[in-house]
């Protein structure tokens, strides 16, 4: 890995500025490290006392307006999940119990917060991604990967949004009411959504099932497909959310980046197609002489930051280049 860096960036990783950082930095670099004493000091940090800052009665965010972005319980769950907390920390229990009890649908998707209940493929992908890596595995995931599997579409991607457009988005938001989009997945004229999509393949990806193998191979030749330029017009969302994916960000909530897609990429084997030279090459661009990634990329959905060296894109690129690497030396090995 380190051919690629042009310096260690793992002591500022690792410097107690941002917990969370620092914590995945050693549980994911550091195999010396204790799990339990890492976990306990995150625990005792002033990330936790942020989030029950933010907390109501265990639950994260804003129960009644569950799913706003930056404030709502599903925005903090997904971000108290990527900053590495599990189901031993109770609010994060809490809240995935109440996000599932209050838009988990018996189909096994998650909708909205509007009636009639809907399940979407992006909230749905992110839901259950979210609660893998929070240690949450039991009959709700299993429902909700099911789900996922069910609704993939001809072209390997996932779309299943009740939106058509800015109309359907002034209905959930003045009234709560869902569009009728959703009765548009069997129309192969209609691609994708590339947000669904990395939503709902991230989920299949963090099972670690092998029987979903084909299915996320699917999807990352779907990937392969979108002009992420966004200059052909293949990488919009129906829904209208604003994404940039050639500015590297961290993606909490329905977002993607070029960082991002490459995961997903190497998790298929594609990260060495043409498309996925192209995207490492781009990354490697936007690294600093200190072998670190400025944040550039503040779109709904984003990890908000400050202008400037981002200790979370710097760690997901380097999770990215060491994928990266470990394929690359499977390759040699064989």
């Amino acid at each position: 890995m380190r051919k690629y860096l042009k310096s260690d960036p793992l002591p500022w990783l690792t410097d107690g500025e941002n917990p969370a950082v620092t914590y995945l930095t050693h549980k994911e670099f550091s195999h010396a490290a204790d799990p339990d004493d890492l976990y306990n000091t995150l625990i005792a940090s002033s990330l936790t006392a942020y989030f029950r800052n933010n907390s109501s009665g265990n639950v994260l965010g804003d129960s009644k307006n569950f799913d706003l972005f930056h404030s709502g319980s599903v925005w903090f769950f997904l971000l108290a999940a990527e900053s590495g907390y599990d189901s031993r920390t109770d609010f994060v229990k809490a809240t995935a119990d109440y996000i599932c009890g209050e838009s988990q649908l018996p189909d096994g998707g998650f909708s909205f917060n509007w009636r009639p209940p809907v399940s979407v493929g992006c909230r749905t992908g992110d839901m259950i991604k979210g609660m893998i890596k929070a240690v949450i595995n039991d009959e709700r995931t299993d429902a909700g990967l099911s789900w996922i599997i069910k609704n993939q579409r001809h072209d390997g991607g996932w779309l299943h949004c009740p939106f058509r457009g800015a109309p359907d988005v002034m209905k959930l938001i003045f009234i709560k009411k869902p569009g009728i989009g959703h009765l548009d997945d069997p129309d192969v004229k209609i691609p994708s959504c590339p947000v669904a999509t990395c939503s709902c393949m991230s989920a299949l990806i963090e099972s670690k099932n092998n029987n979903y193998s084909d299915a996320i191979t699917r999807a990352g030749v779907f990937l392969t497909s979108l002009d992420l330029s966004g200059k052909s017009g293949k990488c919009r969302t129906r829904c209208g959310l604003s994404i940039d994916p050639m500015k590297p960000g961290y993606p909490v909530m329905s977002q993607f980046d070029l960082i991002s897609v490459l995961q997903l990429l190497t998790a298929t084997g594609l990260s060495d197609s043409s498309m996925g030279g192209e995207l490492f090459n781009h990354v490697m661009r936007f690294q600093g002489s200190e072998g670190r990634w400025h944040s550039l990329n503040t779109n709904q959905g984003m990890l908000p930051e400050k202008k400037g060296e981002s200790r979370w894109v710097t760690l997901n690129a380097i999770r990215m280049i060491k994928a990266v690497s470990d394929k690359e030396n499977q390759l040699e090995n064989a």
